[in-house]
């Protein structure tokens, strides 16, 4: 399954871009290389999330990007999405597993947690933090690259490193044992979305 997956996985934020643009910004993303995405917004009402929604898988669209939704399978069976992605507050992943075709990641704090997920059916998992988050406090203990690569060789899947991951650590977390890498504020975050996701993609590759 991670012959699939793009290495670079890109979680929305609408709040991040200076501009106050997200569409701009997304398209931005998209246009400098990002095909793998994660619609996040889990905070908003459910009739804007997705309208939200729609508005991200048409941008996705002209670009062939796939979207993943974060913790409905019903949102992302609704949109069309390739999958959902869930974590310790949503529906545990063998219940979704059971009845859902689609691609599931979770978001994993340790080494053990990311194992149990792809033991019950997650096809991949995102591991944080591996450094301080750009865009939120840390939700734990800050991992660094060698807590990473002791945990990545304990999980049994694709993994991607989250957390302060940008053109200057990615290869680095490729190096510790990474499929990819996840990321919001080094794209999102930034002045110009398509040279940072272009500078990414090119960090992942060298």
């Amino acid at each position: 399954m991670s012959g699939g997956l793009d290495p670079l996985y890109l979680i929305t934020d609408r709040s991040a871009p200076p501009s106050g643009d997200f569409a701009g910004a997304l398209r931005s993303a998209l246009e400098g290389g990002v095909r793998f995405l994660q619609f996040r917004e889990k905070d908003l009402p459910g009739r804007e999330r997705l309208e939200l929604g729609r508005e991200v898988m048409s941008l996705a669209g002209e670009f062939g990007a796939r979207v993943i939704v974060n913790g409905e399978p019903e949102l992302a069976d609704e949109l069309g999405a390739a999958g959902v992605h869930l974590g310790r507050a949503t529906r545990p992943v063998e219940d979704v597993r059971a009845g859902y075709r689609g691609l599931i990641g979770y978001s994993a704090h340790t080494g053990g947690e990311a194992a149990e997920a792809f033991a019950a059916g997650a096809d991949f998992v995102t591991l944080s933090p591996v450094f301080p988050p750009r865009s939120k406090p840390s939700p734990g203990p800050i991992l660094g690259l060698e807590g990473f690569r002791f945990d990545v060789q304990a999980c049994g899947g694709p993994v991607y490193a989250l957390g302060g991951v940008g053109a200057e650590n990615a290869a680095a977390c490729i190096d510790a044992g990474a499929h990819g890498v996840a990321l919001i504020g080094a794209i999102l975050g930034a002045a110009d979305s398509a040279r940072a996701a272009g500078e990414i993609r090119k960090a992942l590759t060298a």
